[in-house]
């Protein structure tokens, strides 16, 4: 069996951890995707739930109740969204309570391939106390946990619609 078709590198930019992965998949695909905030617990599997309390009028979401799993236990949390179309970037911070600290952005741009590059920065802290998340990768790489299972979800069924 073929390994994975994407490729990702690691690096600190101003001392802030920065994902960058390579996609055989359209950009404006991709964004659509990570940005269907209904989704994400079918791709980002130490998300149990997504509930959408508010949407744009492009009806995507813009808060999001989450339901985490943690190593012994579930942890919840509200995200706030917003959305640059132009450069196909979605950014997120966390409101209120569940975590210290949650916030990143995601941004796909276009290669001459016809794939796309996705960066994704991700800074979170979960409150003090509390297990850590489910998977020990999540607490030692949660960036590059993510960029991972995202990438996965996109190669796995190369003809996920755009529902």
């Amino acid at each position: 069996m073929p390994g994975p078709r994407f490729q990702i590198l690691t690096t600190e930019q101003d001392g802030e951890v920065v994902v960058n992965a390579t996609l055989h998949r359209p950009a404006d695909h991709c964004y659509r995707l990570f940005c269907d905030a209904d989704r994400i617990p079918e791709w980002l599997w130490v998300v149990d739930t997504a509930i959408v309390q508010e949407r744009d009028e492009s009806n995507r979401a813009l808060r999001v109740d989450f339901m985490g799993a943690l190593e012994r236990a579930s942890i919840g949390y509200t995200l706030r969204y917003a959305y640059s179309d132009d450069e196909r970037r979605v950014s997120w911070h966390h409101e209120g309570r569940g975590v210290e600290q949650l916030f990143g952005s995601a941004r796909f741009i276009s290669l001459p391939d016809g794939g796309c590059q996705l960066e994704y920065r991700l800074d979170t802290r979960i409150t003090e106390g509390l297990p850590p998340w489910a998977d020990e990768l999540y607490r030692t790489r949660p960036a590059e946990s993510v960029v991972i299972d995202f990438c996965e979800y996109v190669e796995r069924d190369a003809d996920i619609d755009d529902r």
